[in-house]
């Protein structure tokens, strides 16, 4: 984990300070390496460490450090070429090299979790019969696929979201947009904890259901115009968010002894699923207009809550006994 946040801390910052392009794309390639192992590594730890009633809302507050951070880092870094030029965003590197320090510092040489951690019981695979193991896997599967359509419809809204506000009929500056998108990450790192926090109380499924459906009406209201479209913007944003650690937290469950792989998929596959996606979105707005090519995110936003529903998910939530332990 020390060492992802480290490659992924010096390959962003100090990729503003070469003109070769080679070079470039190795710091940012190496990068995306970083965070990519980062992301599963660091939520197996959180399901060791988290009492298993409280799994969902640990699992938001990962994930929502993390979102915070995003929704920030383009603004110090703004801040830092507006005043001190393009090569002062290489001093960002010291973050990563005092988070690698501190991580190390606590996992250890050898990765392990803290003496005291350790001591815990972990959680670990239980002796499931073959057929609800397969069952589970197929469940898995589809927790995954639905994760991936949620990651095209958000991604693509963040990437081409400040474009249709500035060339759009809205006429923004780039200041503007880019605050707009922040307060929009900003709103989706509200709908992770408190999806996060219900989906422990009330179950995952539910959360899960209930999160993409109420999605889908919010999209829409992006393309009203006026007031309506910012309540749009910030209700998906939070709705999206909202079933996003659900989903994980859901993988992870299935997946017993297997917290790291479904975690990987949640995260890392699945965003990659949504960016590539992008891509598509770009080439058909060069075709056909912008707002027409995002409008289209619209489909698999509308299948996502409609395979949630026919995901075999039976397992409930931990509930915290008298004597203060998880049952």
């Amino acid at each position: 984990m020390a060492f992802c946040v480290l490659i992924g801390a010096a390959g962003v910052s100090l990729s503003v300070l070469t003109n070769n392009y080679v070079i470039l794309l190795c710091l940012v390639g190496g990068a995306a390496i970083g965070h990519a192992l980062f992301h599963p590594t660091g939520m197996n730890l959180i399901y060791k460490i988290s009492p298993p009633h409280k799994l969902g809302f640990y699992n938001s507050l990962f994930t929502t450090a993390g979102s915070i951070s995003y929704a920030i880092g383009p603004l110090i870094a703004g801040c830092l070429i507006t005043f001190a030029g393009l090569p002062a965003v290489a001093w960002l590197v010291l973050p990563g090299i005092i988070g690698t320090a501190w991580i190390w510092r606590m996992t250890g040489r050898k990765g392990n979790l803290p003496e005291k951690e350790a001591a815990k019981p972990v959680k670990s695979a239980v002796q499931i019969p073959a057929d609800e193991r397969r069952q589970m896997n197929k469940a898995a599967f589809l927790v995954v696929t639905v994760c991936a359509l949620r990651a095209i419809g958000y991604l693509g809204l963040i990437t081409y979201l400040p474009t249709m506000l500035i060339l759009g009929e809205m006429e923004m500056t780039a200041a503007l947009a880019s605050a707009v998108v922040t307060i929009m990450l900003f709103s989706g790192v509200a709908g992770q904890l408190v999806g996060g926090f219900l989906s422990d109380r009330f179950g995952r499924k539910k959360m899960l259901v209930a999160g993409l459906a109420l999605a889908i009406p919010a999209f829409l209201l992006i393309f009203s115009g006026g007031a309506l479209m910012f309540a749009g913007i910030m209700t998906y944003a939070f709705f999206a968010s909202f079933c996003y650690v659900t989903s994980v937290t859901m993988a992870q469950e299935l997946l017993p002894g297997r917290a790291g792989f479904a975690s990987g998929l949640t995260l890392g596959f699945t965003l990659g699923v949504g960016g590539v996606a992008a891509t598509f979105i770009g080439l058909i707005a060069d075709v056909s207009g912008l707002t027409f090519a995002m409008q289209l995110l619209i489909i698999p936003i509308a299948i996502a809550p409609i395979l949630a529903l026919f995901i075999r998910y039976k397992i409930k939530p931990a509930k915290k006994t008298a004597a203060g332990k998880s049952a």
